[in-house]
């Protein structure tokens, strides 16, 4: 047994370069780990050069940010980043431990040692540049390289990490930098839906799916990969495979370049149940220095630098022709996690914006309809609305683009809201080609 993977099979013709990223899921327990190394040495074992890529196991991450919290409600983004980073230390650990108990040689490389170079934004640092020369060399030596996720460095040598999802941005830059042939993103699903299948059982699987349409479902709450690496596998024209760890034979959904896969009318539909709507009710006097927009600008500049997205943004203005008053109302939805920064956002703009009210519900869930062509399909947004009001399903607010169409509602109507749409494009019979 030990010895059955310890050479590559000379007789293959050709030789792919491989990288294998493993996310928490994959990785949570020492059974897990030694299933995830299995995988490695089989590609390995095949003939192909294999890098993987791991993720911190199971629940750690939010396990190490507990602990900090506990100690204060402000840590400092320096030590989180030094503290986060040892979660992805012990899996590369533990994984290299597992692929060399099955005969093959392995090399576990922090984000550091495997040259993934960041700028400095501790918590959310963006991959700048990738210098692959230890990967390289440990590929030439046979072994399986085996590089810690969601973490890097900078030219100062301070570590770094990625945000959430950074992981799967490791295994994407990683893979561009070696030339690798694929990359294949190993979860808990075996591959992109037309829908949830934990809220739609009936929801199809698609064969393959494009770079844009992936990163609208990634943007727009699908949490099969994150939205930075799907972004950065386009621009380097790297194909991505989504797949499960618990069926490794299984090919999953190719995530590709729009003229090799189907053209759908429909996509997939994702759910965030996790919106809040701000609304902004504000008077201001035309003959004020500051205007109304310089406030709104300020807002929302902050938010965009705090990578805080805010997609669904409806603005009403009038002006009042006897008091020469210029009224105006804005509301935009965010992630539920950012209300408290943004509330203090608000407040430290509160006399630019005109010293608003502030109307807030958090209740509130995003569908977002995913396709191609939306803009010169108008009967399609005409359907949506058409069967979302026979259903009796209030729309707060719209967002609509050439590739997707969003819309806010109370977080009660979402799972009927998303069921309606799919049975109205027909996603469950696969009848979704264009």
């Amino acid at each position: 047994m030990q010895q059955q993977y310890r050479l590559k099979n000379e007789s293959l013709e050709s030789m792919s370069r491989l990288v294998k990223k493993f996310g928490g899921t994959s990785v949570a327990d020492i059974d897990k780990i030694r299933k995830a190394a299995e995988i490695a040495v089989k590609a390995a074992s095949e003939g192909h050069e294999v890098t993987t890529v791991v993720s911190a196991m199971g629940d750690t991450t939010d396990r190490l940010i507990t602990m900090a919290e506990e100690i204060t409600r402000s840590p400092n983004a320096r030590e989180m980043d030094m503290l986060l980073t040892t979660g992805e230390q012990v899996s590369i650990a533990l994984m290299s431990m597992a692929i060399q108990s099955l005969g093959y040689e392995a090399r576990s490389f922090t984000g550091a040692q495997a040259g993934i170079m960041t700028g400095s934004q501790y918590g959310y640092a963006r991959i700048e540049e990738v210098q692959p020369d230890a990967i390289q060399a440990s590929l030439a030596r046979g072994e399986i390289a085996v590089v810690a996720g969601f973490q890097g460095v900078t030219d100062r040598n301070e570590l770094t990490t990625l945000g959430r999802g950074g992981s799967d941005t490791t295994a994407v830059a990683l893979a561009a930098a070696l030339n690798a042939d694929c990359c294949d993103i190993y979860t808990d699903v075996d591959g992109v839906y037309t829908a949830d299948p934990r809220i739609l059982p009936e929801a199809r699987r698609l064969d393959s799916i494009s770079y844009e349409e992936m990163m609208e479902l990634s943007a727009t709450g699908a949490q099969v990969l994150a939205t930075r690496s799907v972004e950065l596998a386009m621009d380097q024209d790297v194909p991505l495979r989504v797949r499960s760890t618990f069926k490794p034979m299984d090919p999953g959904t190719l995530v590709g370049n729009r003229v090799s896969v189907p053209e759908y009318m429909v996509a997939g539909i994702s759910c965030d149940t996790n919106q809040v709507s701000v609304m902004l009710k504000g008077t201001r006097s035309t003959n004020t220095k500051t205007k109304p927009a310089d406030g709104l600008g300020s807002l929302f500049t902050r938010l965009q630098e705090l990578n805080i997205q805010t997609d669904m943004v409806m603005l009403l203005a009038h002006e009042d022709a006897s008091s020469f008053e210029a009224f105006q109302e804005i509301a935009f939805s965010v992630d539920k996690k950012y209300l408290a920064r943004v509330k203090g956002l608000i407040d430290t703009f509160s006399e630019s914006l005109g010293n608003p009210r502030v109307s807030l519900e958090t209740e509130m869930a995003k569908i977002s309809v995913v396709g191609r062509r939306f803009s010169s399909r108008p009967e399609m947004v005409a359907n949506v609305f058409e069967t979302l009001q026979a259903g009796g399903i209030p729309v707060n607010m719209v967002a609509t683009g050439d590739l997707r169409m969003s819309m806010l509602m109370p977080k009660t109507y979402a799972v009927r809201a998303v069921k309606l749409i799919h049975d109205c494009f027909g996603l469950a019979e696969g009848s979704f080609l264009a």
